[in-house]
């Protein structure tokens, strides 16, 4: 399995220590040519962004990262693998990551996305493991899990988001990875707990994680995009009846909520 690593030009030094990691850990990567979204001119925004989100207009950093993504989703069309690894260069590598990232035998004959991080925060799962690989479980995805610094994605699922994001306005996290999204609810996500990988950011001095919500450039100071009252009334309707499956489904020991560590 391939693993496609994002990084821009300027950023030699994560470069070189993602390198070291990757070194230490026995595995290697491709690197892919970050889009560094403060040199896109404004028609090449208005190419991919034709409308305001639900937080607000996208900054030039997210904008970039998306396309960042796309670039790697190509790359896997391109090389005829059947899963590739997609990792942002500021990920931390858990132990013994070879065992997860060198093949991709252990994943599901439906898993579209494989969530291999953590963002330190509590998500709902199911109870039933669909897999396990050197003393870790896959299991369902079943609600928001910001962040995606770390993922395996199918080949037909990439081709998939390649089709659909041709124009988009959501920052990339929101996109793939919130319950609100209909590429979410649309796709086959599992989580794989203890994660593999963490941003280096989330990681307390301790080791441990501490939860984070995004590392884009420039999104701290984004507000909140103002909704029609037919878009609030659909988010909260959308979230209510996710909310309630998966309480009711938690009272029958379906599903679980916890927070996905890291190892």
């Amino acid at each position: 399995m391939e693993i496609y690593v994002m990084n821009l030009r300027r950023a030699e030094e994560r470069l070189k220590r993602l390198r070291e990691g990757f070194d230490a850990a026995g595995l290697s990567f491709k690197r892919v040519e970050a889009v560094d979204g403060r040199n896109l001119t404004t028609a090449q925004i208005e190419r991919f962004v034709r409308k305001v989100g639900r937080w607000g207009r996208l900054t030039p950093g997210e904008i970039g990262c998306f396309l960042s993504h796309r670039a790697c989703w190509r790359e896997l069309l391109q090389n005829g693998d059947c899963f590739a690894a997609v990792l942002e260069d500021d990920v931390v590598l858990g132990e013994n990551a070879a065992a997860v990232l060198l093949d991709d035998y252990w994943l599901p004959d439906d898993a579209q996305m494989v969530k291999i991080e953590t963002a330190g925060s509590r998500v709902f799962l199911d109870t039933t493991p669909r897999g396990e690989i050197d003393g870790r479980k896959l299991f369902r995805l079943r609600s928001s899990h910001y962040c995606s610094a770390a993922y395996i994605v199918s080949r037909d699922c990439a081709e998939r988001l390649l089709a659909e994001s041709e124009t988009f306005c959501e920052a990339i996290d929101d996109y793939l990875f919130s319950s609100l999204s209909p590429v979410f609810s649309q796709t086959t996500v599992y989580q794989l707990t203890p994660a593999v990988c963490i941003q280096s950011h989330a990681m307390r001095g301790d080791g441990k994680t501490q939860e984070v919500s995004t590392s884009i450039e420039g999104r701290e100071a984004k507000q909140r995009g103002r909704l029609s009252f037919g878009e609030r009334l659909r988010e909260v309707c959308v979230k209510e009846r996710q909310s309630g499956v998966n309480k009711v489904l938690a009272m029958l020991r379906k599903r679980r909520r916890q927070t996905v560590e890291f190892r």
